[in-house]
């Protein structure tokens, strides 16, 4: 099916048009019936109600049909007729933009009196999608749009109602699809913000193809080491820094209390000296000292 254009339907029609012309021609079966109950001539010369001796037929159709396809070829050419349809579709365009421009020679007085104030405005603020080569897929020209055809020329909507139902049809859905799209870009737009916040918790791919499985094995785990150490490492997460950590501490502190535990009672109204753990490493430092 060809494309919702001028140059393609008018392409379209050209070459079914040329085809229909070079059709190789060729004599009905009532004819070739009547022909062959027709009785030969026995003086020598054709006359009417005379049997045509079927080569002499064919003989002389295709003759006919070789200078039909001559023919064809040269005055129905492909570029002739894509040229024809450019010329059309020209005409077509020229004629839009004279009626855009209300200088159009087929345009009555009593149309431009029948068009009122609304649908005055509608033609001032419809300058974008009235022009030849507007993009329906822009958002500027959706929202340019009217509504419904009477608000760009109410005398074309009531003069053509099925159009102008139609047309409304068309634009409710063209807006409907574009604030669709407006909001599938916002949410694409979104996911490439969050894509580019969470590339450093992503491993780096693993290499595809590669004959050697060991090869392959230990690139994979360089790959995922390569995307962990993106990651600070004290993460809250199994076998991390902070677990181990935790797991040393519950051992000291499992060391520290049997140690506390070891420690003399104090005596009855006897005050507990706790020294300063810097003091104390201070004095251990300086009696080794004094001892060398």
């Amino acid at each position: 099916m060809a494309p919702p254009t001028i140059l393609a339907h008018k392409s379209s029609f050209l070459t079914a048009q040329t085809l229909q012309l070079s059709q190789a021609l060729a004599p009905s079966a009532a004819w070739r019936a009547s022909n062959s109950h027709s009785q030969p001539s026995h003086d020598g010369e054709a006359a009417e109600g005379d049997k045509l001796p079927d080569r002499a037929v064919d003989e002389a159709l295709y003759r006919v049909n070789h200078a039909l396809q001559q023919h064809a070829r040269r005055v129905y050419a492909p570029q002739a007729s894509r040229h024809v349809a450019e010329q059309i579709e020209m005409l077509y365009h020229e004629a839009a933009e004279r009626a855009v421009r209300g200088d159009s020679a087929g345009r009555s007085e009593e149309d431009n009196g029948e068009e009122d104030s609304i649908g005055r405005e509608g033609r001032e603020k419809g300058e974008k999608f009235s022009r030849v080569g507007a993009d329906f897929a822009s958002d500027d020209i959706i929202a340019s749009l009217p509504a419904t055809w009477d608000l760009y020329s109410s005398s074309q909507a009531e003069s053509h109602p099925p159009e102008a139902h139609r047309y409304a049809d068309l634009a409710a859905s063209l807006t409907t699809l574009s604030a669709r799209r407006s909001a599938a870009c916002a949410r694409l737009d979104r996911l490439r913000r969050m894509r580019g916040l969470l590339a450093p918790f992503a491993s780096l791919p693993a290499p595809s193809g590669s004959a050697n499985t060991a090869t392959s094995s230990a690139n994979n785990e360089e790959t995922d080491d390569a995307g962990r150490n993106q990651v600070q490492p004290n993460l809250v997460t199994r076998d991390g820094e902070i677990e181990k950590e935790l797991e040393r501490m519950r051992v000291l502190l499992v060391r520290v209390a049997a140690r506390v535990a070891r420690l003399p009672d104090p005596r009855p109204g006897e005050d507990i000296v706790v020294e300063d753990l810097e003091t104390v490493e201070r004095g251990k430092i300086e009696r080794l000292l004094d001892g060398i």
